[in-house]
């Protein structure tokens, strides 16, 4: 009996020690590890966050500029509701500032989840039509890292 025991006890802590040591998977590890790290970094003369700043890297440079005035939407030539997303300071430019046509602020990083710029990455925006306009929308952890920018500033 006392080597059934022993046998026993031998089987329910290796199992215990798979069950708790085995992390699992996950879903979506770049939306993970956005919102871990909060699209925070060494912050850029413009308010964006710096080029090492963890999985969401300097959003103006990597989402901002090829997403937003890539298309000369919103570039420093005649931008749409004169909305300039990629010349230098874009964070002085969108933070505390009202949109034009719609009732939110563009940036608001009390409640950045409110701010124009970030409801207009969604299928159903406020006011207006969803951006980016007739390009494909934003992946789930570029959209995340957007939101992450906001409440930085």
């Amino acid at each position: 009996m006392r080597i059934d025991r022993a046998w026993s006890l031998r089987l329910a802590f290796g199992a215990l020690y798979f069950l708790t040591a085995c992390p699992g998977t996950l879903a979506d590890k770049e939306l993970y590890e956005a919102a871990l790290d909060g699209g925070r970094g060494p912050s850029g003369a413009d308010g964006s966050a710096g080029a090492d700043a963890g999985p969401c890297g300097d959003v103006v440079a990597r989402i901002f500029v090829p997403t937003c005035g890539g298309t000369s939407c919103h570039g420093n030539n005649a931008p749409q509701q004169d909305l300039d997303l990629v010349s230098p300071g874009v964070a002085s430019r969108v933070v505390g500032v009202a949109g034009k046509g719609c009732a939110l602020l563009l940036a608001d990083p009390t409640d950045p989840e409110n701010s124009l710029i970030y409801q207009k990455l969604s299928p159903n925006p406020p006011c207006g039509s969803p951006m980016p306009l007739a390009r494909p929308p934003l992946s789930r952890a570029d959209t995340a890292c957007v939101l992450a920018w906001i409440a930085a500033q």
